[in-house]
Order: structure tokens, then C-alpha cells, then sequence
């Protein structure tokens, strides 16, 4: 699968020329009521294809108000497309807030057949996979499950121990993204001013981090889920898509 990060403003499009190059899916963003237009336009041309799938993340910024409801309102939408609602929590006035979020959103999307999934971001409420296990065990909700991304972990100070990560985490995860990154891409708190993600969020082909242990410890923990590529900030070169299907492709043919 792959983001819609600087795609066309079309679902259609979008869709139908990532299926083309040979993406089994798309991940879009929820986070404004504009959005929710077009996540439902993106489900119903996916549910016309078989072999294609959507998903979609959430943002949820407690100083927004407006994601105190466009994630309610989009959990029919992701119930017909058999997507989770994968959030990220960030500016919480307390951990208690995130807690109280995230049971009432396990509880709320039960009730239409979706998962809660958890989304660890750099530079917000719940930054690696290590805190998000922490809070499902915390809030101890059984339609709870974790997300894995090689951007933040290396973001968090994992890089040099992504195997480790992944067999922790593996059994919980139910999404995984992965992208190309240098081998010296930052780790640490973020700096005063912000930082660009282009050091850790490159094509599969570029930069010099190899995802081997991540992707040997996920083959070897048998997570069958989806593997998404994640790839903002890239412009200019639709050809990337394919150089980074071609780099997966290097990389799964290595692995034991």
C-alpha cells in the first residue's frame, strides 16, 4: 500500500493509477470535516475493486476542535471500506485524556466492526510503539491493536534496534509502514524551530538505513497484515513509486 501524500485531488485517479503500478491499496487522511468527503469517495470506488484496499489515518489535536467529531463521523465510512480507525493523539492536556480517547474510540468503533488502531508519531502523545503497548495494556480494551513505522522508531533512537522492536510489538501490530531513510537520519527530541522528514522518509531505494532486521523479525514473527510505503514530502518523481516497489521487492527476496 502507499500514502496519497501529493497525489491528484481525485479518489478515482488516485486509486486507479496506484493499482496500476502494482500497490495493493491506499492510505488517505481523515482529520477535517472536508476530508470525510473524500474518504467516502475513496470508498466507494474501492469497494469496486477486488484486489485493491483503503485505509486512513486520523489525526486527533485536542486543540482542534473539530476532530472531536469528524473521527465519529467517519467511522461509518471506514466500517463499509473494512478499514481500522488508525489515530494519532497529539496536545492532550493530560495522559488521562489520552486514555479516556482512546477507550472511548475503542468502545465507539466496536459498535461498526472497526478496530481502534494506534498510531505512534514522533512529536506527539503517544510517540513509539513501545508507549502505544503501553497505553492498549492501560486501557486494557480488547478492540485495541498497535501500528509499527521505521520513520518514528528511527525518529525515538530504535534504529539500531528495529529487530528487537518488532519482535516486542509484532503480535499487537496490525499495520506496518516502512520508507527509505540515511544512515545517520536524526533521533532524538525534536529541536526548537522543527525538523524536515526527508533524512528518515526517503523512496525504498534511496538512503543508506537498511530495513533488513525490521523486515527479517516481521517475516520471521508471521504478520500477514499490510505493508505500506510511507512517502511524504517526495515531489517531482512519480517514479519513485516504482523504484520503491522494486526495493521492496530486492528485500523480501532476501530475507530468510
Amino acid at each position: 500500500m502507499v500514502y496519497d501524500f501529493e497525489l491528484g485531488s481525485s479518489p478515482v485517479t488516485n486509486a486507479d493509477y496506484l493499482r496500476s503500478l502494482g500497490f495493493g491499496g491506499v492510505v488517505t487522511r481523515c482529520s477535517q470535516p472536508g476530508d470525510l468527503s473524500k474518504l467516502s469517495s475513496y470508498a466507494s470506488h474501492v469497494a469496486t475493486l477486488s484486489d485493491f484496499r483503503l485505509l486512513a489515518y486520523v489525526n486527533y489535536d485536542f486543540k482542534n476542535p473539530n476532530h472531536s467529531h469528524v473521527w465519529r463521523e467517519a467511522l461509518p465510512i471506514l466500517a463499509s471500506a473494512g478499514a481500522p480507525l488508525w489515530v494519532i493523539v497529539k496536545n492532550a492536556p493530560s495522559m488521562f485524556e489520552v486514555q479516556d480517547l482512546i477507550l472511548r474510540m475503542a468502545q465507539a468503533s466496536q459498535l461498526f466492526g472497526v478496530r481502534t488502531v494506534l498510531y505512534p508519531h514522533w512529536n506527539t502523545d503517544i510517540e513509539s510503539a513501545s508507549e502505544a503497548a503501553a497505553l492498549i495494556v492501560q486501557v486494557a480494551h480488547p478492540n485495541l491493536s498497535n501500528s509499527l513505522h521505521t520513520c518514528h522508531e528511527i525518529r525515538g533512537g530504535n534504529q539500531y534496534n528495529m529487530g528487537s522492536v518488532v519482535a516486542a510489538h509484532a503480535s499487537t501490530t496490525t499495520l506496518v509502514t516502512v520508507a527509505g531513510a540515511d544512515a545517520n537520519a536524526y533521533a532524538g527530541p525534536p529541536p526548537a524551530g522543527g525538523l524536515p522528514w526527508s533524512d528518515a522518509i526517503k523512496p525504498l531505494d534511496r538512503g543508506r538505513y537498511s530495513l533488513a532486521p525490521f523486515l527479517q523479525t516481521l517475516k520471521n514473527s508471521g504478520y500477514n497484515g499490510p505493508v505500506i510505503l510511507h512517502t511524504f514530502g517526495i515531489t517531482g518523481d512519480p517514479g519513485h513509486l516504482l523504484r520503491s516497489l522494486e526495493a521492496y521487492d530486492k528485500y523480501h527476496d532476501s530475507l530468510l
